[in-house]
């Protein structure tokens, strides 16, 4: 991590999170067209690089599964399966909030499904859906508008 003062980390930590914010509304669409792909993309590096020079080890993994979902909406496998493997493995070897463990298999789940490994997304999409199930009211509600998305074998 780099240096950075008190003010320059509070403009960081603003401008990820406004990247974050505006990945995840391309994220809930369902048809993305060429631009937004490409939209989602760099909102979501953005989001990721910022959040890896001021963030805390969980920010770093919401980033991580943020940019696993963009690249796999943008047809990216390899590196989407990679950052979705890092939030995973960071949501179930942590402490961690059911949501954020349902939003971890979902992102693998697209990132597999992204790589052509049907198991393997069979498996997560399983595993996010059945966590997702037991979401209070308003973390399902953000979920599913997410979740929609993934493709379903």
């Amino acid at each position: 991590m780099s240096e950075t003062s008190p003010s320059n980390s509070e403009m960081l930590k603003r401008i990820a999170s406004q990247c974050n914010n505006a990945a995840w509304d391309l994220i809930e669409k369902p048809d993305l067209t060429a631009s937004e792909r490409c939209a989602l993309v760099r909102l979501a590096g953005a989001a990721s690089h910022h959040w890896s020079e001021i963030g805390t080890a969980g920010n770093i993994a919401h980033a991580d599964l943020l940019f696993a979902w963009a690249l796999a909406r943008a047809g990216a496998a390899a590196p989407s399966v990679d950052a979705a493997e890092r939030a995973l493995r960071y949501f179930t070897e942590t402490p961690s909030k059911d949501w954020e463990k349902a939003f971890a298999h979902a992102a693998m789940a697209a990132s597999l499904h992204c790589a052509g490994n049907p198991g393997g997304h069979r498996r997560h999409y399983s595993e996010a859906q059945e966590l997702g199930s037991k979401l209070a009211p308003g973390d399902l509600k953000l979920f599913q508008a997410a979740f929609r998305n993934v493709p379903r074998l």
